[in-house]
């Protein structure tokens, strides 16, 4: 697999992921209005509350989007930075870019890196 298509593939999962987690932790909240709801007056307790919000499938979801999200920044910064056609001031840019902005960044990387000869 060439490295275009490495980046391309964990830029991917990254989406998936955020997705995932986003899904299931907007299924938390609303279970946790449910349980408030459903308590009748009753505060819940703390445990209550985080076993809720932080279940093993948003834990999961996040811990695959943040490791998928740290690749794909590493991965894009190595290439630019190993690229002989791009100034050095441009790699300053673009390594900012991943580190401030690693979505935004990753998006025109991945619409710019072919025609500009960042990747194979």
């Amino acid at each position: 697999m060439n490295k275009y298509n490495t980046f391309l593939t964990v830029f991917i999962i990254s989406v998936i992921a955020l997705i995932v987690f986003l899904v299931f932790y907007m299924q938390g909240i609303f279970g946790l209005v449910r349980t408030i709801d459903d308590l009748a007056g009753d505060e819940p307790g703390p445990f209550l509350v985080l076993n809720t919000i932080f279940s093993p499938q948003v834990i999961i979801s996040g811990i695959v989007l943040g490791l998928a999200s740290l690749t794909y920044r590493i991965i894009g910064i190595v290439y630019v930075a190993k690229n002989q056609t791009v100034k050095d001031g441009e790699k300053a840019l673009w390594i900012v870019g991943f580190i401030l902005m690693g979505f935004i960044t990753g998006i025109v990387f991945l619409v710019m890196a072919k025609g500009r000869k960042f990747v194979d």
